[in-house]
């Protein structure tokens, strides 16, 4: 068996900081930088943030920088907030994208349509529009979801950039919170759909929809004002607000505003969707009260 240690290492110029180090056998002691630590210290916040908002999560996957109309599907924004709820019931990728309950028990076509609670009609609309689109399959004793749309477990950033695919981290509870409570009011359900329409835009390091999401840069991002985010979903600009105003989680929207300038800036609420490596800032969750 391996031996490992761990030992502290003051970190230079800041009297009374210690860094926790777990060094293996045969590892050196390398410098530890205030950048470097500051990083380290980054990447645990994030993790805290994940772990306080529910622990779990999956990865939604989409086209870069591309409308979901643009990228071909026939679904509404019904169907989306449906299929975001159906993609937290997703197992480990190694088991192959199988839908099983919390206890582990498959999920059939007939026990997603209780999960989903919707009537025969409207469950068998939506259900032919994901297998016609190749989004789910039906093996029989269990339906899986194509990883091209939802995986849980490690990816291959590169392999999917290379696709032209991108990936957000999303928390399974929150989902899982607010389809429960509005999935099913018509209007309210619509405007959960919304969340999975904004991924394209939605901004690594902000949270922002912006037009080049990927840009690290704050300097750079170019933020989309409330109108262009009317003609990216489709509604008029006075009808946008309220549909983007219309649910709440946990007593916070899921959607927040702040004024730039003379523009106003629509944010998506980081307990749902965090790609940054660092907590969200204490001025960005205010956006959502």
């Amino acid at each position: 068996m391996t031996n490992v240690s761990k030992i502290g290492i003051k970190v230079e110029g800041e009297e009374g900081l210690m860094q926790i180090i777990t060094l293996k056998e045969g590892e050196h002691v390398k410098k530890v930088t205030q950048s470097n630590l500051q990083h380290m210290q980054d990447i645990q916040e994030a993790k805290d943030w994940i772990n306080e908002n529910g622990g779990a999560f999956m990865w939604s996957i989409y086209r870069k920088a591309v409308s979901m109309q643009a990228n071909g599907t026939q679904l509404t924004q019904h169907d989306f907030a449906r299929l975001l709820y159906l993609a937290t019931y997703l197992t480990h990728e190694r088991n192959g994208g199988k839908l099983v309950y919390d206890n582990g028990t498959p999920i059939d076509k007939k026990g997603l349509r209780t999960l989903l609670q919707l009537g025969d009609r409207a469950y068998r609309d939506f259900y032919n529009k994901l297998e016609r689109e190749s989004i789910i399959y039906d093996m029989g004793d269990h339906i899986c979801i194509n990883e091209d749309w939802f995986k849980k477990g490690k990816i291959n950033a590169n392999e999917l950039n290379k696709r032209g695919l991108s990936f957000a981290r999303t928390i399974i509870k929150p989902i899982r919170d607010l389809y429960e409570q509005y999935g099913n009011n018509r209007g309210a359900v619509g405007s959960l759909g919304l969340l999975y329409m904004a991924l394209p835009y939605i901004s690594f390091e902000t949270n922002a929809l912006v037009s080049n999401p990927t840009e690290e840069n704050v300097n750079f991002i170019d933020r989309l004002n409330v109108v262009q985010v009317a003609e990216l979903f489709g509604y008029h600009e006075n009808k946008v607000t309220q549909a983007l105003r219309k649910v709440k989680l946990n007593g916070e929207y899921v959607f927040g505003f702040m004024n730039v300038g003379n523009n106003k800036t629509v944010y998506v609420n980081p307990r749902i969707f965090w790609q940054a490596k660092r907590r969200p800032d204490k001025s960005l969750l205010l956006a959502f009260k």
